[in-house]
């Protein structure tokens, strides 16, 4: 009988720290490298209302990505830390570097 009452007791327990754990969506992209991220997703909340669907809006000075020769490194440095007018600086937004690789690749793809 006491042991069943241990049994169940930990039962409880292990499914009460699991409903209550913090994990998110974030964590398991940094940890699962498998995980599929929509890149175009990405871009269009985050970037397309001022670089534009096809990467040539403009707005706020926002470069032209169809014609734009940064490297990976740049693309994701600009990603995180915004650039040098203080624009875009999504460090506290994209986390994952598995998000941040997406929409490098993402915007690579909108160059000529």
């Amino acid at each position: 009988m006491v042991l069943r009452v241990v049994f169940f007791s930990f039962v409880l327990l292990q499914l009460f720290s699991a409903c209550t754990s913090k994990s998110t969506e974030s964590n398991f992209e940094q940890t699962s490298p498998t995980k599929e991220i929509n890149a175009k997703a990405l871009y269009t909340l985050h970037c397309e209302a001022c670089h534009g669907m096809d990467g040539t809006k403009g707005i706020s000075g926002a470069a032209n990505l169809k014609i734009s020769r940064m490297t990976d490194a740049q693309v994701s440095s600009t990603i995180k830390n915004g650039n040098e007018k203080g624009m875009m600086p999504f460090k506290d937004i994209i986390q994952s570097k598995t998000e941040i690789d997406a929409l490098v690749t993402f915007v690579k793809s909108l160059r000529n």
